[in-house]
């Protein structure tokens, strides 16, 4: 059966351009207005392709930012493998989130910038805990090796929550900031003091 297209929009199946024609159909309609078949529609593929790559239509808002978190939690292991002796498992992390923001530049990506303007700051508020939630496990496991703890612990687990909610305000506010430095400058100044307060709140010879 032939692929439904948009005019002037080339066939294709892959998330990002089914995260395109949901971010121009949510800018243009709103959010709420849109359905999944409007986006199948606009990307010129269907219904049943727009839900391999999504679970929902709000998933299509998560696509660059989805990015960002695997490479944050890859970045994250890598350093693990090899760490640096003075670089500790909190300064990995932030070094993680700075890695994974930098691609973005000076230039939020569009889910970002105009969340209010699509009415979409809601289901982005809804669907953080679980977008993020792999790389606060990451994050938890290893300060626990770090410490020897286990990652649930009071120890491990609630520095990188801290963090890691930090790095999402501080990425909002990026967003509104005129004249805003590059992401990664951004997130650095806001999760270092937070890092550093996490480490001698947690060290048990401080």
């Amino acid at each position: 059966m032939a692929s439904r297209r948009g005019p002037g929009r080339p066939r294709a199946s892959d998330a990002a351009t089914i995260h395109e024609a949901a971010l121009e159909l949510f800018l243009e309609a709103g959010y709420d207005a849109v359905s999944v078949d409007d986006i199948a529609r606009r990307a010129g593929v269907s219904r049943g392709t727009v839900f391999s790559y999504c679970a929902s239509k709000a998933d299509a808002l998560w696509v660059a930012l989805d990015a960002a978190i695997a490479r944050a939690a890859d970045a994250l292991e890598q350093g693990g493998a090899d760490a640096v002796p003075q670089r500790d498992a909190l300064a990995r992390l932030v070094d993680a989130i700075a890695h994974a923001v930098q691609p973005w530049g000076t230039t939020p990506p569009p889910a970002l910038r105009d969340a209010a303007a699509m009415g979409a700051e809601p289901a982005l508020r809804d669907g953080a805990a679980a977008h993020l939630q792999p790389l606060v496990d990451r994050a938890a496991l290893a300060l626990a090796l770090e410490r020897d703890a286990l990652p649930e612990s009071t120890s491990a687990a609630v520095a990188p929550v801290a963090i890691i909610a930090a790095a999402c305000a501080a990425l909002v506010a990026w967003t509104h900031e005129p004249g805003r430095p590059p992401a990664a400058q951004a997130v650095r100044a806001a999760l270092e003091p937070i890092a550093a307060a996490s480490r001698i709140h947690n060290d048990p010879a401080v």
